[in-house]
């Protein structure tokens, strides 16, 4: 793991909160972070987070906010990065029920 990577479990097998489900159709999105822009696209998708693909340059700061054509913004907190895919513990909506709604719009 390079210094670049946020703190993952030492387990060697990773136990999910939630299922991800990966997003087929990739819709090219803006994220901010660190008072920059960038590209990214939804790799897969849970109740509580995002795998993003991020297109160029791959966020330093630990805060991300995503903005979606139909979900809006969602903030999140990087969980992990590995090369230019980065995971997004999602922090807003706080209530499982939005999360899920968002989710679902998410992949609208």
């Amino acid at each position: 793991m390079s210094a670049t990577h946020a703190h993952r479990p030492s387990s060697p097998v990773q136990r999910r909160k939630y299922k991800r489900v990966p997003v087929d159709e990739k819709t090219l999105l803006t994220a901010t972070a660190g008072g920059k822009i960038y590209s990214c696209y939804i790799e897969d998708i849970s109740v509580g987070g995002l795998k993003l693909r991020f297109i160029d340059d791959v966020p330093e700061g630990n805060v991300i906010a995503l903005d979606h054509p139909v979900a809006g913004t969602l903030c999140g907190r990087c969980a992990w990065r590995d090369g230019n895919l980065v995971g997004v513990e999602l922090q807003v909506p706080s209530s499982d029920l939005e999360r899920v709604l968002r989710c679902i719009c998410l992949v609208l």
